[in-house]
This record gives C-alpha cells, sequence and structure tokens, in this order.
C-alpha cells in the first residue's frame, strides 16, 4: 500500500450513515501543500509557482480582476500533480492532453443523479442538512411566509474557490456574492465571524473564511447558498477519486473497483461509481485522461415532466420568456423558481422540497482523454518518475 505523506490528516473524506456523519480513513491520496485540507484548514498554501494558465471555473473575472487567479493556479497545479504522480495511475497533466492533436484526444462527460441515494433519510431531513447531499451538489430551499416553496438554489462550486477568493481580497469575496445575490450587502462579520480584520493576512483570512462556512448566512441557507461545503464535496476528494480509480485493477470488472481503492471512491454514492468506472475503463484501454480545465462539476439537465399552469414546459430551455430554471455561474449554479405566476408541477406533483427536484437534476464531470501513446513519455502511464519540462501555457 502506497503511504501518505506524513503532514496528511486522516479526515479528508468523510462517510455518512444514516444521517449521522462520521470519518473514515482517508484514502491514500491528497493533494501535498503545506496543509492539508481538512473541514477546518485551507488547502491554498502551496509552495511552487503555477505553470498552466488554470481558468476561473465561475465564468468570471472575479480572480483576476481582485488579484487571486494566481493563488487558485497554485492550488490546482499542486492537485494536478500529485494526481499525475500517482504511480501507474493514468490520470495525467491536462497540458499533456491538450499537446496532444485534437483529432486524436476527445472529451467524455461522466454524469449522475444530485439525489444522495446512499444516506437515506427524508425529503425534508436531506434539504435540512447539508451533509446528507453528498454527490458534488448542494441546495438550499427557500420558503414564503405561508411555508411554500419559493425557489430552490443548487451549487456545485468549490468552497476552495470562495476561500482563496475571501483570503487575498475581501471586497472580491463580498463582490462575488453579490453578483450571485443582487443586492446583498455582506458584512465582515457574516462572512469571517469578526467585523475587524485589520492585521489579518490573506492566510488567516481565508482560514477564517472557510471555518465560519456553515455559520456564514450567505451560504447556510438563511440568506442564500454559495459553495458545497460538505467535506466529501471536494477538489481533494474528486482528484483522489480520479487518480486512484485511474490505476488498472486485473482480475476485477471495471464496476466493482469503486469499492477497492482504498477508499478513494464510495460504492453506494452515485457519483463515486460512475467516475471510478469511467476511469478504470480509460486505463483498461491504455488511455490516459484528466479532468478538463476550467475544473468542477456542472449542471447538466433537470429531467422529468415539468408544467406551468398545466402547460407542458421544456425546464431546460433557458431562452424562453418566463424560465422557471436559470442556469448560471459557467453552469456550477441552477435556481428553480417555484413560486410567483402559475403552479409549477414535477410529473404531476407540485414542488414540495429540494430533494424532489434532486432526484431528476444531472450533474456531471468532463475529462480529456487520448490514447496513452499519444503522450509526451513523461505523461504516460507508468513514467510517473519523469520530470515534467515547463507546462504548456494556454
Amino acid at each position: 500500500m502506497r503511504k501518505l505523506p506524513v503532514w496528511v490528516v486522516a479526515t479528508a473524506k468523510y462517510a455518512f450513515d444514516g444521517g449521522q456523519a462520521k470519518t473514515r480513513a482517508a484514502p491514500e491520496f491528497l493533494i501535498s501543500l503545506r496543509l492539508c485540507y481538512t473541514d477546518v484548514v485551507s488547502i491554498s498554501a502551496f509552495s511552487e509557482f503555477s505553470m498552466f494558465n488554470y481558468s476561473d471555473p465561475s465564468g468570471s473575472d472575479h480572480l483576476s480582476r481582485f488579484r487571486a487567479l494566481s493563488e487558485w493556479r497554485g492550488l490546482l497545479e499542486a492537485a494536478y500533480r500529485d494526481a499525475a504522480k500517482q504511480p501507474d495511475s493514468a490520470f495525467t497533466w491536462i497540458d499533456a492532453l491538450l499537446d496532444v492533436d485534437e483529432a486524436n484526444r476527445e472529451e467524455a462527460t461522466i454524469p449522475w443523479k444530485a439525489f444522495p441515494i446512499r444516506v437515506g433519510g427524508t425529503a425534508s431531513q436531506i434539504d435540512a442538512n447539508r451533509a446528507l447531499q453528498e454527490e458534488y451538489v448542494e441546495w438550499s430551499v427557500f420558503r414564503d411566509a405561508t411555508g411554500a416553496v419559493d425557489r430552490i438554489t443548487f451549487t456545485t462550486e468549490f468552497r476552495e474557490y470562495f476561500g482563496i477568493l475571501a483570503g487575498v481580497s475581501p471586497t472580491g469575496i463580498k463582490t462575488a456574492i453579490e453578483s450571485i445575490n443582487p443586492g446583498a450587502i455582506p458584512t465582515n462579520a457574516e462572512l469571517y465571524g469578526r467585523s475587524n480584520l485589520t492585521g489579518t493576512s490573506s492566510r488567516q483570512r481565508e482560514i477564517l473564511f472557510l471555518n465560519h462556512l456553515r455559520d456564514n448566512p450567505w451560504n447556510n441557507g438563511q440568506k442564500g447558498i454559495l459553495a458545497l461545503t460538505t467535506p466529501v464535496n471536494s477538489i481533494p476528494a474528486l482528484f483522489g477519486l480520479a487518480a486512484f480509480c485511474g490505476i488498472e485493477k486485473a482480475g476485477l470488472p471495471a464496476s466493482e473497483v469503486c469499492a477497492n481503492v482504498g477508499g478513494a471512491c464510495v460504492p453506494g454514492r452515485q457519483s463515486d461509481p460512475q467516475i471510478c468506472t469511467a476511469c478504470q475503463q480509460q486505463v483498461r484501454a491504455a488511455r490516459s485522461f484528466s479532468l478538463i480545465d476550467p475544473i468542477g462539476i456542472f449542471i447538466q439537465r433537470l429531467s422529468g415532466n415539468w408544467t406551468v399552469g398545466g402547460n407542458q414546459i421544456d425546464i431546460n430551455d433557458q431562452s424562453a420568456a418566463d424560465p422557471r430554471w436559470i442556469v448560471s455561474r459557467n453552469g456550477r449554479r441552477g435556481t428553480l423558481r417555484v413560486g410567483g405566476g402559475d403552479e409549477l408541477r414535477l410529473d404531476g406533483d407540485p414542488v414540495e422540497s429540494g430533494s424532489q427536484v434532486a432526484d431528476k437534476l444531472f450533474v456531471a464531470a468532463t475529462v480529456a482523454i487520448a490514447a496513452d501513446a499519444d503522450l509526451p513519455e513523461w505523461a504516460r502511464t507508468g513514467k510517473e518518475n519523469l520530470q515534467r519540462p515547463d507546462a504548456r501555457i494556454n
């Protein structure tokens, strides 16, 4: 078994049983930063300069405008590095794949449903407890004065993104929240747990922000929802899953590899087995893969039969005159407008919970793929000991 670096904390991923969170052994992978990411520790500490121009996943200019883009790129450089350096894994550097002729590379989309089938619980229990929303999607239900559902907002945005922005620029994180929630006036106390930030470093502000995220009203549902907060819905979890499922497990069907990668994959989830099987299929076909840039999980579509006032609608039509479903933030955020106007129904039933909608919501990850033989030698499976040259600047 491969050993973790000594600084890795063994609480990187969590399991949830019967609605109760419990720590479990971490997968034998974690981004080798100065400080390991946990529920209360930032992962933006890094020591190597990012050489690939990873982009802002939100589709906004917030990272560049508020001078946080280099921090973001450094975090992702470390994530890709550690995944690509896993011995015998078909996961490789994204820039190596981008250097392969377009005719010889492809992209594959891996979809799954947002509803957490593994955790159990009623719709109201799952709606109320973000710890149970473990499919790289979390949501908040906003109700009107009568208690009826007014809107439901889903997010797939990583907390690491907002943590970096909040650390580098308090003005930047407030601007991002204001762009997501027009009219919002977030305060330092709401975002960081304290009003006075005088004398704090970027690193200290980032930790304050991440530690306070569950009590942040712009994230915990009081005023809005901002980012994924459940520990298993994180950048280290996603990269560890892809890297370890990219190591060939001869003698096992690809669909059974998830349960045999040292805890990096949770068999009962909707997301992990789908991603793991897709990664295992690549290594068995002598292909290498990487998570595409911009990194993240995107909202793919809502399924089901949707009606407004008894008339059937295409819920995914963003160009409709009065759309009920709006996807924003480069596909990382979706809001379903339930209240106001004629009644919205799903499969003939009133919309009464976020879980009801999550069971119809598909999200996805995308990987770039190429034959291992088409990659430069240093990027091929089994050649992880070779030195990577300066990264391709996209």
